[in-house]
C-alpha cells in the first residue's frame, strides 16, 4: 500500500504549414501512395533530480511518507536479468522496428537479447507471438552512452491500438528510478524468448523502451502529445487508462474514410517548460522527443503548470521566480521551431491547481490565470485546446469538477481524462 502511495506521488506531481503531408521517404508507389513508417509509440527518456531535504521534509508533514523510505524508493538502483515492458501502438503494419534508450544513461548498457511480441494477460507473451530482435544484424550489443539503439525490422502484424510486449536480457546493470510510471517486469536470468516470464517481480521506472514504428500500407499522419504527467502516457499497470491521448487515438482510428493518425505520448511526469530537473526542459527535448518524428503533422502541449508551483522557495527546492512573460517566451519557441518545419502546434490550457499551500499560491493560481487567457487570446497558436474549460468547475473554476478530480485536485481522475479526450474537435485533424 505504501509503495502504491509513493507511486502516485511521483505519477503526480506535476501535473501539460498546412496538415502537412508526411516528410519520411516512401519505400514504393507514387503520388502520395506507398509503404511507409511511422512512430506508433513513445515514451521520452527521462532522469530526475535528487530530492531536497525540502521535499523530504514536506512529503513527511503533507503524505504521511517518510523521509528515509522515500529517499530510498527514488534513489537508483541496478536492475539485471530479463525486463518486460507492455506498450500500446497507434498504426498498423506488418514490420515494426524498436527503439531502446541510453540518452541518459552514464555507462554503456550491454544487451544479450531482445524480443517484441503480441501481448497476452498482464505481462505475457500471445504463444508463437515472439520474435527476436537484432540490431544492425547483432542479436547482442552495447548501447551507448547518451544514445537511442533501433532494432531492424521484424515481421509482425499489428493493428492501431494492440498491445505488444518488448523484452530485454540485460548482459550488465541497468539502473532504474523509481519514478516514471511506467510498471514493468524483471525475471531472473535470459528469458526474453519465453512467452510467460518465471518469478517476474513488479516495477515501476521510465520504460528502456521508448518508441516503436511500424511500417503501414499509407503514410499516416502523426500527432505528438507533449507536456507533463497529465499527458504522460506510462501507466502502472497494465490495462490502465493511458489518458486523453489515447482516448484521441482510438477516436481518430475509429473515422470511416478520414486521413489516419498515429498519437503518440512526449508526457514526462514533473516535466517543466523551461526548466530541468524532472527530465530535460520542454524546450531542450522538442528536438528529440517531437520534431525528429517522420511525418509528424501536429503537437497538441499541455505544460506549464509544473513551472508556476515550482516557481519559487518551497518543497521542490529553491527555484527562480518566473511571470506569465517567461512562460510565453517558451511557448512562442516551440511555436517557432514547429512551424519551420511546417508542423501546427495547438496550445492546451492549463487545467486547475489550487492544490496545497505550499505549492500553489492566489500569486500562483492568478500566474496560471494570466497565461491561460494569453493561450484562448493571443491567436499564435493554430489553435486552441481548452482543457481547463472541459474539466474545471464552472461555480469555483481554480479547481476540477467532482468528477473530474483524481483526488489530489492537481490531475484529471478517468472521468477527467475521457472528457479531455472526448472534448477535442477532430475537424482539427482532418
Amino acid at each position: 500500500m505504501r509503495n502504491r502511495l509513493i507511486l502516485r506521488i511521483f505519477i503526480g506531481l506535476a501535473a501539460f504549414a498546412v496538415a502537412s503531408m508526411p516528410s519520411a521517404a516512401r519505400t514504393s508507389g507514387a503520388n502520395g501512395a506507398g509503404q511507409a513508417w511511422r512512430d506508433a509509440f513513445q515514451s521520452s527518456p527521462a532522469t530526475y533530480e535528487a530530492p531536497s531535504e525540502a521535499f523530504l521534509r514536506f512529503a513527511d508533514e503533507h503524505w504521511n511518507v517518510k523521509g528515509e523510505e522515500l529517499r530510498r524508493n527514488l534513489l537508483p538502483q541496478p536492475v539485471t536479468g530479463t525486463v518486460r515492458y507492455r506498450v500500446t501502438i497507434q498504426a498498423d503494419g506488418a514490420q515494426i522496428r524498436v527503439r531502446l534508450s541510453n540518452e541518459e544513461g552514464s555507462k554503456p548498457l550491454q544487451i544479450a537479447a531482445a524480443s517484441v511480441g503480441i501481448a497476452a494477460a498482464g505481462f505475457d507473451a500471445r504463444p508463437g507471438s515472439l520474435r527476436r530482435l537484432t540490431f544492425s544484424g547483432a542479436s547482442q550489443t552495447a548501447m551507448a552512452v547518451g544514445a537511442p539503439l533501433v532494432s531492424d525490422p521484424v515481421d509482425l502484424k499489428v493493428k492501431a491500438g494492440a498491445e505488444l510486449v518488448v523484452s530485454v536480457d540485460l548482459a550488465g546493470p541497468m539502473m532504474n528510478e523509481g519514478r516514471g510510471g511506467a510498471g514493468f517486469v524483471v525475471a531472473k536470468g535470459g528469458q526474453a524468448m519465453e512467452p510467460v516470464l518465471g518469478g517476474a517481480t513488479v516495477l515501476t521506472g521510465r520504460p528502456l523502451v521508448t518508441g516503436v514504428s511500424v511500417l503501414g500500407e499509407t503514410a499516416v499522419n502523426v500527432v505528438v502529445a507533449f507536456g507533463d504527467s497529465i499527458t504522460d502516457g506510462n501507466r502502472a499497470t497494465p490495462g490502465a487508462l493511458h489518458g486523453w491521448p489515447e482516448i484521441l487515438a482510438r477516436r481518430l482510428n475509429a473515422r470511416k474514410g478520414a486521413r489516419r493518425y498515429s498519437v503518440i505520448n512526449a508526457g514526462i511526469a514533473g516535466n517543466r517548460v523551461l526548466a530541468p530537473g524532472w527530465g530535460a526542459a520542454a524546450l531542450a527535448r522538442f528536438d528529440r522527443d517531437v520534431l525528429r518524428i517522420e511525418g509528424l503533422s501536429h503537437v497538441i502541449m499541455l505544460e506549464g503548470i509544473n513551472d508556476i508551483n515550482f516557481s519559487g522557495k518551497g518543497p521542490f527546492g529553491d527555484n527562480p521566480e518566473i511571470t506569465s512573460a517567461d512562460l510565453i517566451g517558451g511557448y512562442r519557441q516551440i511555436i517557432a521551431r514547429a512551424h519551420a518545419r511546417g508542423v501546427k502546434v495547438y496550445l492546451a490550457t492549463l487545467t486547475p491547481s489550487p492544490g496545497d499551500a505550499a505549492t500553489s499560491t492566489l500569486q500562483k493560481r492568478a500566474l496560471r490565470e494570466e497565461v491561460n487567457r494569453w493561450i484562448r487570446s493571443s491567436a499564435e497558436p493554430d489553435a486552441v485546446i481548452d482543457f481547463d474549460a472541459m474539466v474545471r468547475d464552472p461555480a469555483a473554476p481554480d479547481r476540477f469538477a467532482a468528477p473530474h478530480d483524481s483526488g489530489d485536485h492537481l490531475h484529471p481522475s478517468d472521468a477527467g481524462h475521457q472528457a479531455m479526450g472526448e472534448g477535442m474537435d477532430l475537424a482539427l485533424f482532418p
